[in-house]
């Protein structure tokens, strides 16, 4: 039943919701299709305004991020390895990526930098590089991307060293005695003197590519008397007959800042004789055997108080017909300067066996010398001509023994010390 007014009545189902008007579906349609067609733009999303009318409103864009800029890279390399750098090598710059902005090298000690040209990748001195020195290299690269977003600079610090100095070649040929092919008596012995003092540890070297055979073989030894003079004698006196040979080969070794070469050699004697001289200080007398037999007996005179003979086993090492001698040579001038005959030397220190016709009288009786044997001029004369370089001297009873400070020690150190 109607209450009031004329507005005709609705009619609601008796079970369930009330069915919406049509006016309202239509509307629910368009919001949902209006919805999905922002959703596939991607630009504009909907909102329900007042009455349920749609608004349109500006969405947020996202953009893509760009992909990031690869950093460069720098790198050096050297022709072999760092710390044996040739000094006219190149060293190679390789760079990744980007550009290179700086190169320097420098000596590490200081300096200014080193003149050169980068031609492509590859940087060379303009002049050679000093040997034996250590050099710093610092380089710099950027990225060949430029812009806020690119990376920074890669900065690259390396160092490398030359060698030392290349060996320079030098001939290093000992003059030897005896020569090669000399025929020698029985005290013989190898004597070298090289021309320039060898180190310690050239000398060990030296001793390893020097051979000595002998035809009759027996111990032998090499002994350093100073740093240029080496001697090598055997244990007892050769035998008569005896053929010894040196060879010597120091090619291809590094000595005193070079590398030998021309330094071979070889040289040969032969032992002829078995000559045995006995000189005394106290007798006065000279007794000369030949292959053990006496064949002389001499008188002579040696050295005065204050300028002794020496004494110990000694070899003739030459003879020389005159030689000039000086007082002054020894340390006191003014007491004789004059050419003295039929001289046999037994020292390397000017100790002589010659003639001395000016003290005849003295020969036998008294010593008198300044530090040589003296025998009247006929002794004299034969026994230059009977002596060869090798034979043994043996001098007793002056009081100075012969050594190393006056070079005459080869059969005067025992043979355990030699």
């Amino acid at each position: 039943m109607a209450v009031g007014g004329s507005q005709a009545p609705t009619t609601q189902p008796a079970f369930g919701p009330a069915k919406p008007a049509r006016r309202g579906r239509r509307w629910t349609l368009a919001i949902t299709l209006l919805a999905l067609a922002a959703a596939v733009a991607g630009t504009t999303v909907v909102q329900l305004g007042a009455m349920g009318r749609p608004r349109p409103h500006k969405a947020t864009v996202r953009p893509t991020a760009l992909p990031a800029a690869v950093p460069p890279t720098l790198d050096l390399a050297f022709s072999g390895p760092a710390t044996d750098v040739p000094p006219a090598s190149p060293i190679t710059v390789t760079v990744s990526n980007g550009e290179l902005t700086q190169f320097t090298v420098s000596p590490l000690a200081g300096g200014a930098p080193v003149a050169g040209r980068l031609v492509g990748n590859q940087w060379t001195p303009i002049a050679p590089l000093a040997w034996g020195t250590t050099y710093r290299v610092e380089a710099t690269a950027r990225s060949a991307a430029q812009g806020a977003h690119s990376p920074g600079p890669v900065h690259v610090v390396r160092s490398f060293t030359t060698p030392p100095p290349p060996l320079q070649p030098m001939s290093l040929v000992p003059d030897i005695s005896p020569y090669n092919g000399e025929q020698v008596g029985e005290g013989a012995v190898f004597v070298l003197l090289f021309p320039r003092a060898i180190p310690a540890a050239g000398q060990a070297e030296i001793l390893q590519n020097l051979h000595v055979s002998m035809s009759v073989p027996q111990p032998g030894e090499w002994r350093w008397f100073s740093p240029s003079e080496l001697h090598f004698r055997p244990e007892h006196f050769w035998p008569l007959g005896e053929r010894v040979t040196l060879e010597g080969d120091l090619n291809g070794l590094n000595i005193l800042g070079h590398s030998l070469a021309n330094s071979s050699f070889s040289s040969t004697f032969t032992v002829v004789d078995d000559h045995l001289t006995l000189i005394s200080a106290i007798t006065k007398r000279e007794l000369v055997y030949n292959n053990g037999h006496l064949v002389q007996n001499f008188p002579v005179s040696l050295g005065r108080p204050g300028f002794l003979t020496i004494s110990g086993t000694l070899i003739v090492l030459s003879k020389a017909y005159s030689v000039f001698m000086n007082s002054a040579t020894i340390g006191y001038p003014g007491l004789y300067a004059q050419n003295v005959y039929y001289d046999v030397a037994i020292s390397t220190d000017g100790y002589y066996i010659h003639d001395a016709s000016w003290d005849v009288y003295d020969h036998g009786v008294a010593n008198v010398s300044h530090g040589c044997v003296e025998q009247n001029p006929a002794d004299a004369v034969w026994f230059y001509n009977f002596s060869r370089p090798g034979d043994v001297v043996k001098i007793t009873g002056t009081g100075l023994p012969a050594g190393e400070v006056n070079g005459e020690a080869d059969w005067n150190i025992p043979w355990s010390q030699y």
